[in-house]
């Protein structure tokens, strides 16, 4: 008769596997969940955590020791998240953004899109920039003036 066994792996995305820790009010949910069926023996020991070096790719950015440097791209058109999330790869951790149409607040950053940038698309972007990057933004449901 042929055994069959099951083994289910958790992969945590660099976060620490946590199990046991009480609370049926909280529930702990994880990234990837992937299924192993095998006809083998299960082994007798299972590792419960991944090497972080096979889970997780370096990012490159444009930071230096004394800041940024980069050129400038066209963010107009782009979904405000979309335009934040790049300035944040090329190393600018904070940019603002205004409602190009009158005095709103941008609450929900992915339903907004980029009409103009204080920085010119292909304009050398150096030293520190935090805060320095201006998005114009109207609803996507709205034209750019």
């Amino acid at each position: 008769m042929k055994r069959h066994t099951s083994i289910a792996i958790v992969l945590a995305a660099g976060l620490p596997l946590l199990a046991g820790c009480g609370g049926d009010d909280e529930a702990i949910a994880s990234p990837a969940t992937v299924t192993v069926t095998s006809q083998a023996p299960a082994p007798a020991a299972v590792p419960t955590t991944a090497s972080p070096t096979s889970a997780q790719a370096p990012v490159a950015t444009a930071t230096t020791p004394a800041g940024v440097d980069f050129p400038m791209p066209d963010m107009t058109g782009q979904v405000l998240q979309d335009a934040q999330d790049a300035m944040q790869s090329l190393g600018v951790m904070f940019s603002t953004s205004h409602d190009a149409l009158g005095s709103r607040m941008q609450v929900l950053d992915r339903d907004w899109q980029v009409c103009d940038q204080s920085v010119p698309a292909g304009q050398q972007v150096t030293g520190n920039a935090e805060g320095q990057i201006d998005f114009g933004v109207v609803k996507l449901s709205e034209t750019c003036p």
